[in-house]
């Protein structure tokens, strides 16, 4: 399969200003829609630490070296819809191993990992 380098969606997006830019405005057209008015989808302040501390692990450059391709995604996307019930579909060497390493450590130990990589917790 070939890579066109492509950029991965985080750097494609425009990184951390560009989605808190989108996002923000999403919540603002939210307010603005007669039905979905009435949910309470605020962008709030509180939430900006977290919402750095995701989007720098997504943004790092280390992180996005072994991120699947788009052609790796798209073989997932036509396996997923190939009408067999499969609970999970591995893309790439990156999904692999993040596998990997959720079956050896368990769910609850591989979900404080993740926890902790992104939220620094």
């Amino acid at each position: 399969m070939e890579n066109h380098n492509i950029p991965a969606l985080y750097e494609w997006a425009g990184g951390l200003e560009t989605i808190k830019t989108l996002i923000t405005r999403f919540y603002y057209k939210v307010v603005e829609d007669d039905i979905l008015k009435g949910l309470d989808l605020t962008a709030h302040e509180a939430y900006n630490d977290t919402m750095q501390k995701v989007m720098s692990v997504f943004g790092d450059p280390e992180r996005q070296k072994n991120y699947s391709t788009p052609e790796q995604i798209a073989e997932v996307y036509e396996a997923a819809t190939d009408g067999k019930h499969k609970l999970r579909y591995l893309a790439g060497e990156d999904a692999k191993a993040m596998y990997e390493q959720r079956k050896q450590a368990g769910d609850e130990q591989f979900r404080e990992g993740v926890k902790a990589r992104f939220l620094g917790q």
